[in-house]
């Protein structure tokens, strides 16, 4: 018997559409019917199956498009609708977000809130399914999250007078909060101080260190 070895090749494009009085010049597709319009072009991952002497099999190629109509988002695969949202609102094509969130190689979709809008809810692919599912970890953040090359995730909570960042990692399939970043003016001194925190095993945080111009390094925790 051959051994068969799966390696997984990952294509992913991503292309978003804005329907008002006019469509951006710069995107890839724009494809409109009668009863909604198609807002992504992403591809899943191309796998490939090899044998041991290089004899390559058909390979298998999932497209992922969302379409909004209404107040109903449909979610399909290869132009099939595998997953109807619906909601009482029209949610806001600029704050959808597609990204693989939990880094499983598949894309999932970030839809907003009404207001606020930058919080909403994540639907993650199920392959086994041919499906979505809502992402109970990624919800127990619900904001809207970017996804850095190191695999981690980034929520921005900046107000009018603090840079505030979190990161978050993905530790035995749980999402945990790492990283605080926080980065503000002293109201003693007037200059920027950037204070940096961390996380303990039950999700406590507590200030690593203090730096800047007038600030010296405070370590605390040891």
């Amino acid at each position: 018997m051959k051994n068969i070895i799966i390696p997984t090749v990952f294509f992913i494009t991503l292309s978003v559409v804005l329907t008002s009085c006019g469509s951006p010049e710069n995107t890839k597709e724009h494809v409109k019917t009668e009863n909604f319009v198609m807002y992504t072009d992403t591809e899943y991952p191309e796998v490939a199956l090899e044998t041991q002497n290089t004899q390559t099999e058909s390979a298998v190629t999932k497209n992922f498009t969302y379409a909004l109509n209404g107040t109903r988002v449909e979610l399909l695969i290869n132009g099939e609708t595998v997953k109807y949202l619906d909601y009482y609102y029209t949610p806001d094509v600029n704050g959808i977000s597609v990204a693989d969130f939990d880094f499983d190689g598949y894309e999932d979709i970030f839809i907003p809130y009404e207001s606020p809008s930058d919080y909403g809810t994540y639907y993650s692919y199920i392959p086994a399914e041919n499906s979505f599912s809502e992402n109970a970890e990624l919800n127990s953040v619900g904001r809207i999250m970017t996804v850095n090359d190191d695999n981690t995730l980034i929520e921005d909570r900046s107000d009018e007078t603090t840079n505030r960042t979190i990161e978050y990692q993905w530790i035995n399939q749980k999402l945990r909060a790492v990283k605080k970043t926080e980065t503000y003016r002293s109201s003693e001194s007037g200059e920027m101080l950037t204070d940096m925190y961390n996380y303990d095993e039950n999700g406590i945080e507590y200030l690593v260190s203090t730096t800047g111009n007038e600030a010296s390094d405070a370590v605390v925790g040891d």
